[in-house]
């Protein structure tokens, strides 16, 4: 596999040194801080594991349309994010649609300890609202899925149920993230960190299982799953007076409270 090699944590930390005068020379004077993120800034990047990097500004570059470049160097990708602090700060630690993957970033500075330190202190405000917000516009995608998993196997469709099933698990992750007000660390750890949230519909773990056993073909099985643990979600939103269903479809009344 050319594009896919192994590398260790010093082979990164050495790409990193290779980009440092790169990246001065890119932004000059307009840059403020550089930073890596993901596994590498946890320290827990393994052999296969990417880079990212992220340059702070004090403004965006005019007339430019993107932000960042990814590029596969020796069989890893080495992703180059550029932004301004405010961007960051609203598209990774306020409470935003994306907030479940990018909330619990970490910043390993490279380039202007001070700066990115003081950025790492910012704190969100008004996590709870904003999340029981987010958990209830997603909510209506679990629905979506959970439908499409319903008709498949209303209709025996086992070539696609894998797929199906795991787009409803998928959903319902999200969903647990905001309303447990908290963001994962990483994708790996979806699963492994759902199960330790403190509020859980009932039927999770049971669904859970099936998706990591793989037994989603036991239709029977799934179907008692899937609608037992939308009940739960549904019991769960209602506890925490999160309104989810309207009779009403007037596009000019609220469309919910939260």
């Amino acid at each position: 596999m050319k594009g896919i090699k192994a590398h260790t944590h010093e082979d990164r930390t050495r790409v990193i040194e290779e980009m440092i005068p790169l990246v001065r020379k890119r932004f000059g004077d307009n840059l403020l801080g550089l930073a890596a993120q993901g596994s590498y800034a946890r320290g827990e990047d393994g052999p296969y594991s990417d880079l990212e990097l992220i340059a702070f500004l004090k403004k965006k570059p005019k007339g430019e349309m993107v932000s960042g470049m990814a590029k596969i160097r020796d069989g890893m990708l080495v992703e180059l994010l550029w932004t301004t602090r405010e961007k960051y700060l609203q598209r990774t630690i306020d409470v935003t649609d994306e907030w479940y993957l990018a909330g619990s970033d970490v910043l390993l500075p490279i380039i202007n300890k001070e700066y990115i330190c003081n950025i790492g202190t910012y704190q969100a405000k008004r996590v709870k609202e904003n999340c029981l917000k987010h958990a209830a516009e997603r909510f209506y995608e679990l629905q979506e899925s959970t439908t499409k998993l319903l008709n498949a196997i209303e209709d025996d469709n086992l070539e696609n149920i894998g797929l199906v099933a795991f787009d409803m698990f998928m959903h319902m992750l999200v969903v647990l993230s905001f309303i447990n007000q908290t963001p994962y660390v990483t994708f790996s750890r979806f699963v492994t960190q759902a199960k330790q949230f403190p509020m859980k519909p009932d039927g999770f773990d049971k669904f859970a299982a099936i998706m990591i056993e793989g037994d989603y073909r036991d239709l029977s099985r799934l179907e008692e799953a899937a609608t037992t643990v939308f009940d739960g979600l549904e019991q769960l939103m209602d506890d925490l007076d999160v309104e989810l269903y309207y009779d009403n479809i007037d596009p000019n009344r609220p469309v919910r409270n939260v």
